[in-house]
C-alpha cells in the first residue's frame, strides 16, 4: 500500500513559517547565505519556548498521520555504495 510521507519534524515546520515570511528578500549580505541557512541560524538562535509551540505542532502532526497511516514504519530506501556517489 502506498503510504504518505513521514510527517514533518519541528524543524521542518519552523523551516516553512520561515521561508513563508521571508521570501522574496533581496540577500545584501556579503555571504550571501541562503534562506534555508538563515533558517537554521534562526532555529539555533530561537529560545526554547519559542521552539514548543514547533514541537506541539510536530507532535499534532505525528499524531494525525498516525491516524491516517495506522502502522506505518519508515523504511528508508537503502542505496548502494555505488549510488549514492552519483
Amino acid at each position: 500500500p502506498q503510504l504518505g510521507p513521514r510527517p514533518p519534524n519541528a524543524f521542518i515546520l519552523f523551516r516553512r513559517d520561515f521561508v513563508e515570511q521571508h521570501k522574496g528578500e533581496n540577500i545584501l549580505s556579503p555571504d550571501k547565505s541562503t534562506l534555508s541557512k538563515r533558517a537554521g541560524e534562526a532555529w539555533g538562535a530561537l529560545p526554547k519556548a519559542d521552539k514548543t509551540r514547533y514541537f506541539d505542532a510536530a507532535k499534532a502532526e505525528a499524531d494525525e498521520h498516525l491516524r491516517r497511516n495506522p502502522g506505518y514504519q519508515f523504511r528508508p530506501n537503502k542505496q548502494s555504495r555505488s549510488e549514492s556517489r552519483r
